[in-house]
């Protein structure tokens, strides 16, 4: 069998020491390269992209790793090395002991992991070793890093698992995680190639972040000589974050110079509300994003915030207006906002219900209640549609744009009309100013022997059993019935004697023949239509019974008659008229006498005329016409004596002057 070089293998592996938790030696650990910020403590692991670099070393070794203290005290790291001799090296160690072993060659660069227990300080080797030439082609970057999974810490190579171990803890503690070149195990210095570092990173809540700031290390390995001074130096590479490079011939800064701070830029955008900002934060740091809720354009229009829409590493995309975010990246966050209209709802009766903000061109569905409100007692509110929009009181709206929308409501009235008596029609609500139809299936009752129950009118003062009712009030009514007795009429002349009228005007009711009339109420006979003349009577009646009322009128009897001075009886025309208005034209006939019955008032007037000779003549009140007419043959013997008794004087007139002529001529 082969035998090992336990010598080599001492000196190829103890050269893994960090900067924290290194192995104490009289050699020299020369240590070169970047510490984390504070900032990236209390992480769960950390990452960083090493340029594998060929380089030949005679006395102790070259290392290049990433590691850190963890919270108990442990310590944990991986990188490659380059030993100084080729051996036979064992892949794996623990506190147990080594196992296979695989033959590394001087100067080829090989992964390896390692770790340090919790409260150790001895100088073995715990860990793993990849094969020879396993960190990949000269000049190459490759990526180291571990992560814990609960208090298991887990190594890689490029992403492949290459080993575990349990330390009791998951976190760092406040320990950044650092990435140095290392020459370790040295009595002397040798010349160090640069080899490049990059991305120096930290796990933290699941997500591998660069560190924020990167801090110069230029020293010494716990336990080395420090009586030669480093030679290795550090610098960024042409300036770029997180990006840096180890090696002889380097400027050397002094320890804990900041390398760089990484920062990212918040850019928010916001078409409204004056929000809008580019702002710088350092990196991981908190930002706060804040927006107003609403922004008023007028006061029935603004812009509700709707939300953010983001775009980096850390960015935020969500519906709070108010909001953290993390730096991890350069960060974008636009404000997106909804258009809002107001619609305003409102109602003379009951609740109008939808009144509020709505997003354009939405839909607000918008009902009143109730749609029927009693007012007073006989009158209620009913709704009868929206203005504009529609007659139901559950609509929708599309919100277009701002809108005031007002509930229309028509005022109704009840019209109650009850009857002890059969029934009624046409009581309900009515709309104001409407025409309500009511009335009786029935008007009277009999109760025999001429006597009835009938309608006499409406509790209100309507006459009629069915009427047109303008409604502009509550209407309550109540059909009101009496006893009647059925009455008939005899009116007589003034001699007693019945005539055959045409009405009867009994307190404006025309009557003919008989009528019901109201028990125990006392009626006026207004007048009596006879002979088409209204013959007055104001003869007054109380209704006790069924029966017949009697009663006379000014109707009389007219007498015309004509004679001669001699009392002969003269058949003279006449030409008569009446109170009505009406004629009559006769002659008096042989006996010169005729008579008018029943003559209203008895009035009459006119001519009466025999041979030529006319006489006015007039009667009233039963008043009787008799006149004495000349005649032709009365004439001349008026006149013949007239003519005799003028001859005579003039003849005794002559004698009598005779006599004085003679007496004068004696004196």
């Amino acid at each position: 069998m082969r035998r090992y070089n336990v010598l080599a293998l001492s000196l190829a592996i103890v050269i893994a020491v960090t900067l924290i938790s290194g192995v104490p030696s009289a050699q020299y650990w020369f240590q070169s390269g970047v510490r984390g910020s504070d900032s990236s403590g209390q992480n769960n692991g950390a990452s960083v992209s090493i340029q594998t670099i060929y380089q030949n070393i005679t006395h102790g070794s070259l290392g290049y790793w990433v590691g850190e203290d963890l919270s108990n005290g442990a310590f944990v790291q991986i990188g490659y090395e380059i030993v100084n001799s080729s051996g036979n090296y064992p892949q794996t160690c623990s506190q147990s002991g080594c196992g296979n072993y695989t033959q590394i060659t001087q100067g080829i660069p090989t992964w390896f992991w390692e770790y340090f227990p919790a409260g150790y300080s001895g100088s073995n080797f715990y860990g793993g070793l990849g094969a020879n030439g396993s960190a990949g082609q000269n000049g190459t970057f490759h990526t180291y890093s571990f992560s814990s999974s609960g208090n298991t810490w887990n190594f890689y190579f490029d992403g492949s698992l290459v080993g575990s171990v349990d330390l009791g803890t998951g976190t760092s503690g406040p320990n950044p995680p650092v990435a140095f070149a290392e020459q370790a195990a040295t009595y002397s210095v040798t010349r160090m190639q640069h080899v490049g570092f990059k991305n120096l990173m930290y796990l933290s809540n699941g997500i591998f972040r660069l560190v924020p700031e990167g801090y110069s290390y230029v020293g010494y390995g716990k336990g080395s000589d420090s009586s030669i001074s480093n030679p290795y130096g550090v610098q960024e590479v042409n300036n770029y974050v997180d990006n840096f490079v180890v090696g002889t011939g380097i400027p050397i800064p002094a320890s804990m110079s900041i390398l760089w701070s990484l920062g990212y830029t918040l850019t928010v955008s916001s078409q409204f509300g004056n929000i809008s900002k580019v702002e710088n934060y350092t990196a991981y740091s908190s930002a706060v994003l804040n927006a107003p809720a609403f922004i008023n354009i007028s006061g029935n229009e603004r812009m509700k915030f709707e939300g953010w829409q983001g775009s980096g590493s850390g960015s935020y995309t969500g519906t709070s207006n108010y909001t953290t975010i993390a730096m991890d990246g350069n960060i974008t966050e636009k404000a997106i906002w909804q258009t809002q209209y107001h619609l305003n709802l409102s109602s003379q009766y009951g609740d109008a219900y939808g009144s509020g903000w709505y997003d354009a061109g939405s839909t607000a569905h918008i009902y009143v209640a109730p749609g029927l409100v009693p007012v007073a007692a006989g009158e209620r509110a009913v709704f009868s549609g929206w203005s504009g929009v529609g007659s139901s009181t559950n609509e929708s709206v599309v919100m277009d744009g701002a809108k005031s929308i007002s509930a229309n409501w028509k005022i109704q009235y009840m019209v109650n009309a009850t009857s002890m008596e059969g029934k009624t029609h046409g009581s309900g609500w009515y709309d104001a100013n409407s025409t309500a139809e009511v009335g009786l299936n029935i008007t009277a009752i009999p109760l025999g022997n001429g006597e009835r129950l009938a309608f006499e009118k409406w509790s209100n003062g309507y006459n009629d059993s069915n009427v047109s009712i303008r409604v502009g009030s509550p209407v309550f009514m109540s059909a009101v019935f009496v006893p009647e007795y059925f009455i008939k009429f005899a009116p007589q002349d003034s001699y007693s004697n019945p005539i055959n009228y045409s009405y009867i005007s009994i307190d404006g009711l025309r009557i003919t023949n008989g009528s019901y009339l109201n028990a125990n109420e006392t009626y006026r006979i207004g007048y009596v239509e006879y002979k088409n003349t209204q013959v007055l009577s104001n003869y007054l009646f109380t209704v006790q019974s069924s029966g017949t009322v009697a009663f006379k009128l000014p109707i009389y009897n007219v007498i015309y008659a004509a004679t001669s001075v001699f009392g002969t009886p003269l058949n003279a025309s006449a030409s008569i008229e009446f109170k009505n208005g009406s004629s009559a034209s006769f002659y008096l006939g042989g006996n010169g006498s005729t008579t008018l019955n029943d003559v209203p008032y008895g009035y009459s007037y006119g001519r009466l005329t025999y041979i030529g000779i006319s006489q006015s003549v007039s009667t009233d009140n039963g008043s009787s016409v008799s006149i004495i007419m000349l005649t032709p043959s009365l004439i001349g013997v008026i006149l013949f004596g007239v003519v005799a008794i003028t001859v005579t004087a003039k003849l005794a007139a002559i004698k009598v002057a005779k006599r004085e002529s003679s007496g004068s001529k004696g004196t």
